[in-house]
């Protein structure tokens, strides 16, 4: 009699090595097991993987793309640095592009308001279970679930791809940032996504396009504050 596996054990099975190495490589850049700057030694990897360095690279070329890891021809592999303070402000800023103009076009989107709404009572349940390091990671997907579904009201897939490849180089920027959080978000900022949304509901795209500008402000003052509590951004140099 042939034994059935479990359907975790199958879906595995059939994950190709290559996705394996990828999301545990990305699992341990945004836990900062793998530290901003760090060299990634493709046959260190192997080995402590198990597995052959094709899929490493074809991993690590993936996470490049997505700004999570860098390629020098000296230096092979390495985790992305935290972006400088003008790098830092120059992401905000195209962030704050991207995310008005979806706002203006996707308001009305009930489907999409109502993602939000779920992420913010999210938010608001997990912020009453405590602030550690683990709860502050969900936080962040939260925030980043509200965020993507107020990008992907607009139905437009290039815009929503270079959002997501922004977004994430923000994110493990301010996990460097300020790594040692003990709060989870603000009232501010569940004050702000609450205006958004109400916008939104409202069919309003210049009050959600400019709820969103007065959020993405406040957001990056909240990080310019952690970051002078916790060392600060480093300028360019």
């Amino acid at each position: 009699m042939t034994k059935t596996l479990p359907p975790n054990v199958i879906r595995l099975a059939k994950t190709p090595l290559s996705e394996q190495a990828y999301e545990e490589l990305k699992r341990q850049i945004l836990d900062q097991t793998l530290k901003p700057g760090q060299r990634l030694n493709i046959d260190a990897l192997s080995r402590a993987c198990g597995i052959s360095s094709s899929p490493l690279r074809e991993a690590l070329t993936r996470l490049g793309a997505e700004g999570l890891v860098a390629f020098t021809a000296n230096t092979g592999f390495a985790v992305a640095p935290v972006p400088d303070a003008n790098h830092m402000r120059q992401l905000m800023e195209f962030r704050l592009l991207i995310e008005m103009h979806c706002a203006r076009q996707g308001s009305g989107d009930a489907e999409a308001a109502g993602l939000m709404r779920e992420s913010i009572r999210a938010m608001v349940a997990l912020r009453k279970k405590g602030s550690s390091y683990r709860h502050y990671r969900q936080y962040i997907e939260l925030e980043q679930s509200f965020h993507q579904a107020l990008v992907d009201s607009a139905r437009n897939e290039p815009m929503s791809a270079a959002w997501r490849e922004l977004h994430m180089i923000i994110v493990v920027a301010r996990l460097s940032i300020v790594p040692n959080s003990d709060t989870l978000g603000s009232e501010a900022a569940l004050t702000e996504h609450g205006r958004i949304v109400d916008a939104f509901e409202a069919g309003d795209g210049d009050a959600a396009a400019e709820a969103v500008r007065l959020h993405l402000g406040g957001a990056s003052s909240r990080l310019r504050l952690g970051a002078e509590s916790d060392g600060g951004l480093k300028t360019a140099s």
